[in-house]
């Protein structure tokens, strides 16, 4: 975090960390961060998106098209996950949230897998 209590390096402290539910659950990673504001006013926060639908804007400008098939075409609520800023209760060596990840649409993919390995001998 920087020096005053309103400001941190986004990028260096938020994006890429674990993202841990009221439950403990690990529930994802910020992928990307959205920001709204004013036109002449500084940019706020609003937002942690996380899903593989959010990976291909991190991709050089060339290969981002070829990413979207691969990965996903970031549709909101579909391939990328929005987490209100608001829901974040602290961050540290992981993002924790205020809610449970079910709740705010987070972790589905580790519940599909879950049921698979369920079924798995000895699991």
């Amino acid at each position: 975090m920087a020096g005053d209590g309103d400001r941190m390096d986004l990028v260096y402290r938020v994006l890429d960390d674990q993202l841990v539910d009221v439950d403990g659950r690990r529930c994802g990673r910020a992928d990307d961060l959205e920001f709204d504001g004013d036109v002449g006013q500084p940019p706020r926060l609003h937002a942690i998106l996380s899903g593989s639908g959010v990976w291909h804007r991190r991709l050089p400008k060339r290969l981002r098209g070829i990413g979207a098939r691969v990965f996903g075409s970031g549709v909101v609520g579909h391939d990328v996950i929005r987490v209100p800023w608001e829901e974040v209760e602290d961050v540290g060596t992981v993002v924790k949230l205020r809610a449970k990840a079910r709740d705010l649409g987070l972790g589905k993919g580790d519940d599909r897998m879950a049921k698979r390995l369920e079924k798995l001998p000895d699991s």
